[in-house]
């Protein structure tokens, strides 16, 4: 029997996707990304075109196998990860580690987890997307070399355990230049007048001193209010009108989490969780888009919808279109039926299915229509006030939901006025209120998501792990639902925005936009990550040289600074190019400034004139267990050469070094391959340079079984009870 294999990202899509395909095909999950770039390394090459070398997760490798396990007995491989570029990678490492089974692999993509979304990806077979793909990889690369190449820095000046990422800096950013304007703001005063007036002393409304003129002390605030208590009032101008308020389109990633955060205060992450969920379920489309397209299919099923329910539907379908979506392959957020009104599920899930459902639903209903009223009152004594009203004349859209959530505008509900109607002043009469103004309000989830998305910074697919990052790290905190930046996120933003263009606001959301392009194929890979390393690597070596204390040491490889270090070995100096440049040498203070050691243990000691027997490269002097040697600097040359000790073989005449044999010194002549065996002592006046020889001998290594004998005997000896 023809077999398919179908890969999918989350196991929770297995039960479903099964069902609806039925014993033909055999679906397994991948649990997100099976390979990755090793933690413990930059796994970037930048000397070769900046190719990037993956590993297969640890944790990974038992889903791996069991892939592998099922593609045997298949004679068909779909790979059906989600359709941004994060799916696209997954699919693309997948699809090579799986070359080797000979079978053929295909890409679908699953828009929505019912029989039709379904179906309608079977039957849509094709290619992986290399260009996505490479925007992925493009992604994955910068990110990789901004955390991996920063965050040493931000370590070095601000304090351990921190770091730096290329999208999380700038959303730092953005609270800490709030947080500026916050602490540079001082408060004016001013002063708001009222009126509450009436026609017949039935019907009241307020009305405000004309805003134009400013009120910025009690003293002119008492004058006008004077005024007005003894004035007579008289409707100048009436303009009435009408005004339609569209509803609004269907969500994308960013609109559904800000929304669901204010409404309901969840986390993004939570929201996000939550709408997976419901995709995996088949209830809603997939979730992390940032296009408002809709299929006709649903469209129509609206319409349809609305008709039978008896809600006045639009001529033409709505259109929303948003500028400059990368990812318009996919549909906005809505659910696979308008007509699963109830679903039996978490409340978290019921709160967002209903809130996504209703904005789908609403945005395809017709227009609110409200007559409004903008009236302009004089007064005796020539001061003006306004009032506005407003009356709902036709509900559209908002009769679904009842309710304008959106709607933050004050207004009066006005008596039946006109032109020229003289009126009265009713209880309470005149108001005058002693106001200040207010700094920039601190963001919140629901206005930093928002704001991300207005400067273009992030991705449908970044939002939930920003707001985590940033949280987690401890770089802002939040209280009463509000983002305040902390000393050390005030720090961090301040040590990078001396040096690096990635947290300038435009600098990074240009580069979203050349991802979209590599996406496109309008950019390669190797043109996006030179685009980027360029000036990046220069901006790296100015912020490691502004912390690089000057001791007159230049690097004899590259010619540049080279800085004082501490480790294992002791103090040493070090090239500021490393790890690209790998040049060091040992060190000791004298009279607080580093002198270069003539002996010592470092196994990186470097000497310019010498050069390696096989390439002819500079060597680096190490210690071994048979004393001091030269290796090559390259380590992939594995030319090593003796250390001359400064006198020659009265034999053959070639150079003398120092050796270990036994338990004493001896020099031993170099040409011992070519024959020669000379060995004599070596001088009294050069021994007391040495090291105490037990240092060099070779210890005898246990065979493996002995030592797994002995190291159990040791952890039972150390577990017996005392």
């Amino acid at each position: 029997m023809f077999k398919t294999l179908v890969i999918v990202e989350s196991p929770g899509k297995i039960a479903t996707i099964s069902k609806y395909l039925g014993n033909q095909y055999i679906v397994r999950a991948s649990y997100g990304h099976l390979f990755d770039l090793a933690k413990d390394k930059l796994s970037i090459d930048i000397d070769n075109n900046f190719v990037q070398k993956y590993e297969l997760m640890d944790d990974k490798k038992d889903k791996l196998a069991a892939i592998m396990d099922a593609a045997s007995s298949c004679n068909l491989i779909l790979a059906a990860q989600d359709g941004d570029r994060e799916g696209t990678g997954i699919a693309k490492h997948i699809a090579d580690a799986l070359k080797s089974t000979g079978k053929p692999i295909k890409r679908v993509i699953f828009s929505e987890i019912t029989k039709k979304g379904i179906e309608k990806g079977i039957a849509n077979q094709g290619e992986i997307d290399e260009n996505l793909f490479q925007a992925q990889c493009a992604r994955r690369s910068i990110d990789r070399l901004v955390g991996y190449l920063v965050s040493p820095f931000v370590i070095k000046t601000v304090a351990p355990n921190t770091s730096a990422g290329r999208v999380q800096s700038c959303a730092i950013k953005i609270i800490r230049d709030r947080e500026a304007e916050i602490e540079s703001f001082k408060a004016e005063e001013y002063w708001n007048i009222s009126a509450t007036l009436s026609k017949d002393s039935k019907e009241k409304f307020v009305a405000k001193y004309n805003n134009k003129i400013k009120m910025q002390d009690k003293k002119t605030a008492d004058k006008i209010k004077s005024d007005l208590d003894v004035a007579q009032y008289k409707i100048d101008v009436l303009e009435e009108e009408e005004r339609k308020k569209n509803p609004l389109p269907p969500f994308i990633t960013s609109s559904l989490a800000s929304t669901a955060a204010g409404k309901f205060k969840f986390k993004t992450d939570r929201i996000m969780k939550t709408a997976q969920s419901l995709y995996e379920a088949g209830l809603i489309t997939y979730m992390r888009v940032d296009s408002y397209r809709i299929s006709e299919d649903a469209l129509e099923q609206c319409r349809e919808w609305l008709k039978n329910k008896a809600y006045d539907v639009p001529e033409k379908p709505n259109v929303y279109i948003k500028s400059g979506a990368a990812q318009d392959a996919h549909e906005a957020i809505r659910p696979t039926s308008v007509d699963r009104e109830e679903i039996y599920a978490s409340d978290d899930e019921k709160k967002i299915y209903k809130l996504i459902r209703d904005r789908f639903i609403c945005s395809q209903m017709n227009p609110a229509i409200y007559d409004t009223v903008s009236v302009t009152i004089k007064t005796s004594n020539n001061h003006i006030l306004k009032a506005n009203g407003r009356v709902l004349k036709y509900k559209g859209w908002i009769e679904l939901t009842g309710e304008d959530e959106d709607d933050k505008e004050e207004v009066n509900k006005l008596p039946i006025i006109k032109k020229n109607d003289d009126l009265i002043l009713v209880a309470p009469k005149v108001k005058a209120e002693q106001k200040f103004t207010q700094p920039p309000a601190r963001f919140s989830e629901k206005t930093l998501i928002k704001e991300l998305e207005r400067r273009g910074i992030g991705r449908p697919s970044t939002y939930a792990a920003i707001m985590s990052t940033i949280t987690s790290r401890n770089y802002v905190i939040e209280k009463t639902g509000m983002f305040h930046a902390t000393d050390l996120g005030k720090k961090v933003i301040d040590s990078l925005v001396k040096f690096f263009d990635f947290v300038n606001y435009e600098y990074t959301a240009g580069m979203e936009l050349k991802l979209d392009k590599v996406a496109e194929g309008k950019l390669t890979y190797l043109e996006m990550m030179n685009d980027f390393y360029t000036p990046f690597a220069a901006q790296l070596k100015k912020a490691y040289l502004s912390n690089v204390k000057d001791y007159g040491f230049k690097c004899y490889l590259c010619k540049e600074s080279m800085e004082l270090k501490n480790g294992r070995f002791g103090l040493y100096m070090a090239c500021v190019n490393h790890p690209s440049c790998k040049n060091t040498f040992s060190c000791e203070l004298v009279d607080g400034k580093p002198v270069r050691k003539t002996t010592g243990t470092s196994p990186f000691i470097s000497d310019p004139n010498v050069k390696c027997p096989k390439c002819n490269k500079a060597m680096i002097k190490r210690d071994g267990k048979f004393g001091p040697f030269y290796a090559c600097y390259d380590f992939n040359c594995k030319g090593t050469r003796k250390v001359p000790f400064g006198k020659k073989c009265i034999k053959c005449g070639d150079e003398l070094y120092i050796n270990l044999l036994g338990n004493d010194y001896k020099l031993c002549c170099m040409g011992y391959a070519k024959g020669c065996k000379y060995v004599e002592d070596v001088p009294t006046e050069a021994k007391a340079n040495l090291k105490d020889p037990e240092f060099f001998k070779a210890k005898p290594k246990l065979d493996k079984p002995l030592e797994k004998i002995i190291a159990k005997e040791k952890i039972k000896a150390a577990n017996k009870p005392k």
